[in-house]
């Protein structure tokens, strides 16, 4: 395992501000977005080193030597775009009052974007056991690494513990740091809210039951699973940071970007589907795992009494045959083409609601929808 080749694989192309990706030349912005990326990564080995050296002196090298290992292995890499846009929402909100952000300030709310990329190792690393899912990131996940297994549970859980001894080491002194530690354990207790739900769309026995697959229940999913942590918790840690913490602008923010993480997750059902794994770092199961989908939730909605025996007969099912029948089910439902136009929809709603925005610049909401918007991982 060689952490420096690793490194330099998830090293990925910066978005131009209109969203779409250039494959030549240099986007506006895109040099100031590289330099931030490099600057945050470069704090990794930093924020490891604390982790390392608050463990008490009677642990075992060969403990010490494990966690190092596990944390380079499940944290470093990735898009890390959760870890930057608390930066990015720091600064362009300080240059919206005509400030500039104090070093403090800026090392803060790189910590405090490491921290969200520890709670999301913590959430892949347990999500993956559950899903017994294979890759992650372009290699084994965690738990089939050789020497690994079971451990990995207690692992997820050092890892979420990693992120209070950060906080407490950067932040203490800041009268914003409670702040900051409710909004992580509110978001955490929102994300396991949102993992129950996805994984008991199973009958109590484990048996396929598409009654519990709905809309509602699908839409709940997102907003607890996906959209707290991924959206809403780096923007507003770094509104937190910048002195806004206004009931008005947290709401403004709240539907925005629930709206958004919706839109985000969408978009990796239909990755997990259409996606080359080479390219989205693993390889897709949410057939075989029963999961409900929007891809599932929606062939459901369009399916006849004929294509409905299909899904009851192939769906949920580690048989390569029988995921290639929910597939061509999905291309003969033109659930793709139905995706593309709720994708264009969803993108004009979003730009609408950021319009309206008062009290935070738009350009924070702006970027991280350039970000995602028809991304190809």
């Amino acid at each position: 395992f060689s952490l420096i080749a690793w490194r330099r694989r998830c090293e990925k192309d910066i978005m131009s501000e209109d969203g779409k990706r250039k494959a030549d030349g240099q986007p506006e912005g895109a040099s100031d977005a590289k330099k931030e990326k490099s600057e945050f990564s470069d704090l990794f080995n930093r924020l490891t080193q604390d982790i390392l050296e608050s463990l008490p002196s009677e642990i075992p090298k060969e403990s010490v030597d494990y966690i190092k290992k596990m944390l380079d292995y499940t944290c470093f890499g990735g898009k890390m775009n959760r870890g930057l846009t608390v930066h990015s929402t720091l600064k362009l909100t300080m240059e919206a009052k005509g400030q500039n952000a104090t070093e403090e300030q800026i090392l803060q709310a790189r910590v405090v974007g490491w921290c969200i990329e520890w709670l999301q190792a913590c959430f892949l690393v347990l999500d993956d056991i559950m899903d017994e899912s294979i890759t992650r990131r372009n290699q084994p996940c965690w738990y089939k690494v050789p020497g690994v297994g079971k451990m990995a549970v207690n692992d997820g859980l050092l890892l979420e513990s990693c992120i209070y001894i950060l906080l407490k080491k950067y932040l203490k002194a800041s009268p914003v740091y409670m702040d900051i530690v409710e909004l992580f354990q509110e978001t955490a207790w929102q994300t396991e809210l949102g993992q129950l739900l996805d994984m008991s769309t199973e009958s109590p026995e484990g048996k396929m039951d598409f009654s519990r697959f709905s809309v509602e229940r699908y839409k709940l999913i997102v907003k607890y699973k996906t959209a707290f942590y991924s959206f809403y918790l780096p923007v507003v840690s770094g509104l937190i940071l910048a002195g806004v913490t206004g009931e008005k602008e947290l709401k403004q923010t709240r539907d925005i970007l629930l709206m958004m993480g919706e839109y985000f997750q969408i978009q990796d059902d239909v990755l997990d589907c259409y996606g080359d794994p080479e390219v989205i770092g693993k390889i897709g199961t949410d057939i075989q795992d029963k999961k409900c989908s929007w891809l599932c939730v929606q062939a459901l909605s369009l399916c006849t009494p004929e294509q409905m025996t299909t899904m009851n007969d192939n769906y949920g099912q580690h048989d390569p045959t029988k995921v290639e029948a929910i597939k061509a089910l999905y291309r003969e439902l033109k659930l793709k083409e139905k995706f593309d136009a709720y994708e264009e929809n969803s993108y004009k709603e979003q730009q609408e609601l950021i319009k309206q925005v008062e009290g935070i610049p738009p350009s924070v909401f702006d970027a991280l929808l350039a970000l995602i918007y028809k991304r190809s991982k």
